[in-house]
């Protein structure tokens, strides 16, 4: 019988490796900036280098709902680490597009495998516990990583963070192949024969495309777009800049890892709609503000709510989908979440380009943040009327 905790504790340190990996290059982008003489657009085409991860992880989801294998984890882990290791031999914009595409393509097997795999191993009252566990911990590398890449770099170098996140990689990988030796999953010859069409399973879960796609645009465009604009503001180093976002997802963590108790306490659907409702005007008050004292306020508030949408969202997923369709509906899932921030990354960087001030970037996710209020408005005046019918 699988060690529930050692096996909940391997794939929240591969969430913590993948998304704190991610972050390290987000996080070294102001310095890239310089180094490689990088604008505003090369920026955002980064960001959109997210859609190789959403093409890539809708197959790796449906592999995983066909042939489950523990070993999709580490393959991910190991493309993570070696994309790290190619960035030491870059110095251009072309050879970093190169590296985020390798990386990419390492991260596209985190979220369909890992976030499915526990919805499948763990069940009941403590289901929602360990969904706000593994997203805890992967907040924890993110938190890692945003405080503490740039200022490494600015003292030693951007390779040192870029070495340092190639071996928590590797790491992950052993830890993978030592600690778990079952997936914690039941075996059934019947479920496994099932097969449920991607268009099938997108109808479960299509209403929420819109809150989806704004909690992937929020993250990615205030992670690369909000240290830009401390900075543009001529009073923040590159380090203290990606510090006090820290400061942002950090919160975001300790709400993460309460989301059992605080959703038995207000109710997944609400706190979906205070989360957008505190992302919306905290987005548009970072794009005119940057006193310290302002900001950290602002990133307190927006990371106190934020982060509770997406174990929210995991849970209301699973909720609404059979167990064998999960890897696919947590691809299609984490393609619109990717999928959204590339785009509206790339959005951002385009008009931050043209208008020479990445404020502007912030405008894009406050509008998406209010039509997500609006669709949750809609969405749950068609659940009462189902109710009512």
């Amino acid at each position: 019988m699988v060690n529930s905790r050692r096996l909940l504790f391997t794939i929240s340190f591969h969430h913590l490796c993948n998304d704190g990996t991610l972050m390290a290059l987000v996080a070294l982008v102001p310095v890239l900036v310089d180094e490689m003489d990088l604008s505003y657009y090369d920026v955002g085409i980064l960001g959109f280098g997210l859609l190789i991860t959403v093409v890539v992880q809708y197959g790796v989801g449906r592999i995983a709902d066909r042939a489950f294998s523990r070993y999709l984890l580490e393959i991910g882990a190991g493309l993570m680490g070696l994309s790290f290791l190619l960035l030491l031999l870059v110095n251009d914009f072309v050879g970093l597009f190169t590296v985020v595409i390798v990386m990419r393509v390492g991260a596209a097997f985190y979220h369909p495998v890992g976030t499915s795999w526990i919805t499948r191993a763990y069940g009941g009252a403590y289901l929602e516990t360990a969904l706000g566990v593994q997203s805890g911990i992967g907040n924890v590398g993110v938190i890692v990583a945003l405080g503490s890449s740039g200022f490494l770099a600015e003292a030693y170098g951007w390779k040192l963070p870029c070495m340092l996140w190639a071996a928590l990689n590797l790491s992950a990988v052993i830890l993978g192949l030592t600690l778990v030796e079952e997936t914690g999953i039941k075996a059934d010859g019947k479920r496994t024969a099932k097969r449920t069409s991607a268009v099938h399973t997108f109808r479960k879960i299509g209403i929420l495309a819109v809150p989806i796609v704004t909690g992937g645009a929020l993250y990615q465009v205030t992670s690369y777009f909000g240290p830009l604009r401390l900075m543009n503001s001529g009073e923040w180093s590159a380090g203290s800049a990606d510090l006090v976002f820290a400061l942002w997802i950090g919160v975001g963590a300790v709400t993460s890892y309460y989301f059992g108790v605080m959703s038995s306490r207000f109710g997944k659907r609400n706190l979906l709609r205070f989360g957008y409702m505190i992302s919306a005007v905290s987005v548009i008050l970072l794009a005119f503000f940057s006193d310290w004292y302002i900001v950290g306020g602002i990133l307190i508030a927006y990371g106190l709510l934020l982060f509770t949408t997406y174990p929210a969202l995991f849970s209301l997923i699973s909720d609404a989908t059979e167990e064998h369709e999960r890897g696919t509906a947590f691809g299609i899932l984490f393609g619109l979440q990717l999928g959204g921030g590339a785009a509206t990354v790339y959005l951002s960087g385009f008009l931050a380009d043209r208008l020479s001030d990445p404020a502007y970037a912030f405008w894009i996710v406050f509008v998406l943040a209010l039509m997500s209020i609006i669709s949750l408005e809609i969405w749950d005046r068609r659940a009462l009327n189902v109710r009512g019918a």
